[in-house]
């Protein structure tokens, strides 16, 4: 590729598309600057969108209408913060996070708490793994989602303990039955108090501190010792790298490349942007082939390449089918 195919291709996979004339003017800076400001944009002194959803909050359950019109304000604030130009790998992280996370404003009926979580994802976007996993466990929308409030020591509930391995650090074939119950023990006892700002708490009361034997380590027995025992996993290095290459390189990426870009994860420490920079490298060098474009990424590529901005109600009703 040559060096406006290459910026062509970057946007196209990472950077939400280009507005006019933007093509012409990456091209004659260069592939690595651009490079540089999209894996690092605080190194290039590119300010972030400061708190995109700033007024908007969850009426409660009384009002209908003004719950629906709370909700359409956060998708539009979000389709603004996707339609700013100057950090488009971060905001492909964060809808990459959202996925891979997938929590859903079905189940937590608050868009406090998914703006929350946006935020997080965001803020984490480049950052590291582990914490990244460490913040989402006790993240109020992640407790509603997955049923953490209800997880106590008595009566262990597995749903996120399950998740945790099979979709968002392993996968399946890495752990046993016998892990999600060990982890599902050990990260008991948090809560979120709804009525006092959706504040996340921890309740001794609700928590069993017995050691458990989890994933070959023994003495976990809470969120810092599940998260470090899921850390020192083999597989995590492959299963993230892997998930993101698909997603940047397309489903057809070889084995060899998921195997050089897991080393680079792993020698990082799990650090997520060299591993973000390492993908976009692998891609400009020829790795992987085509993707199928999410309705709501096209979308955001088609509305910055026209500048069009039509109604939301109606495309949302449009994107839901």
């Amino acid at each position: 590729m040559d060096t406006r195919a290459q910026i062509a291709w970057l946007a196209r996979r990472v950077g939400w598309g280009l507005e006019p004339g933007r093509l012409d003017e990456l091209s004659a800076r260069g592939v690595d600057a651009w490079l540089d400001e999209l894996t690092d944009p605080d190194a290039a002194g590119i300010a972030p969108v400061v708190d995109p959803f700033a007024g908007i909050t969850d009426p409660g359950p009384g009002d209908p209408e003004a719950r629906q019109q709370a909700r359409l304000a956060t998708f539009s604030a979000w389709l603004d913060l996707l339609l700013d130009a100057r950090r488009p790998y971060e905001n492909t992280l964060m809808w990459f996070w959202h996925d891979h996370f997938a929590v859903s404003l079905a189940v937590v009926q608050s868009v406090d708490l998914l703006i929350g979580h946006l935020e997080l994802l965001r803020n984490s976007a480049f950052g590291s793994f582990p914490r990244l996993i460490r913040d989402v466990t006790v993240d109020a929308a992640m407790l509603v989602f997955l049923d953490g409030t209800t997880n106590t020591g008595r009566a262990p509930n597995e749903n996120y303990a399950r998740e945790l391995l099979e979709l968002y650090t392993m996968g399946v074939g890495n752990y046993t039955e016998d892990d999600v119950r060990a982890g599902a023990v050990a990260l008991s006892g948090w809560v979120v108090r709804r009525r006092f700002g959706n504040e996340v708490v921890f309740v001794p009361a609700r928590h069993d501190d017995t050691p458990q034997h989890y994933l070959g380590v023994d003495g976990v027995h809470d969120v810092d010792t599940v998260v470090d025992a899921v850390m020192a996993h083999p597989a995590v290095p492959g299963f993230i790298a892997a998930k993101l290459a698909r997603r940047v390189l397309g489903g057809d990426v070889d084995d060899v490349t998921v195997a050089s870009l897991a080393a680079t994860f792993g020698d990082a420490g799990l650090e997520i942007r060299p591993l973000a920079r390492a993908v976009l490298e692998a891609g400009l060098d020829g790795a992987g082939g085509a993707v199928i474009l999410e309705p709501w990424v096209w979308l955001v590529q088609v509305l910055r390449a026209t500048g069009a901005r039509p109604d939301l109600r109606r495309l949302l009703a449009i994107l839901r089918g």
